[in-house]
């Protein structure tokens, strides 16, 4: 909450997942990003509109629009076809979390509640890889 509330202060918050915790009120005053929730990501992601849906999210990362991302911790490894969802994880990767990892980094990682907290980075990452998808 305080993270959050902190947040605030500066601009927007994207709740990516976790939204149970502004459904249920435990951090108040949080508007919901419906079209940049996790599950809706994904399935942009798996689908065949992936390269039409996610330029206005690049945009936003770009500019920073949010002041804070909740989101489950983000990695970046791509996995072979042996490993169990490994398109999904791929596309995952390649769409939403690599790119979200160009402009911003972990402030916070809750590993046991599987939550991430990430800031705006002041520059480009120098591990991003351009042109994003």
């Amino acid at each position: 909450r305080e993270k959050v509330s902190d947040a605030q202060t500066r601009g927007e918050v994207l709740f990516m997942d976790q939204r149970q915790l502004l459904t249920f009120g435990y951090i108040p005053d949080v508007p919901l990003v419906a079209e940049y929730e996790k599950k809706y990501l994904m399935d942009q992601a798996m689908g065949e509109t992936a390269a039409s849906t996610f330029p206005a999210f690049y945009r936003d990362l770009e500019n920073r629009r949010f002041a804070l991302i909740i989101s489950d911790p983000l990695h970046l490894p791509i996995k072979d076809s042996d490993y169990r969802f490994g398109e999904e994880n791929n596309a995952w990767v390649k769409w939403v979390a690599a790119p979200i990892l160009c402009y911003y980094e972990p402030l916070v990682t809750l590993e046991e509640f599987k939550i991430q907290l990430l800031i705006p980075l002041e520059s480009i990452s120098p591990d991003c890889v351009m042109p994003l998808p």
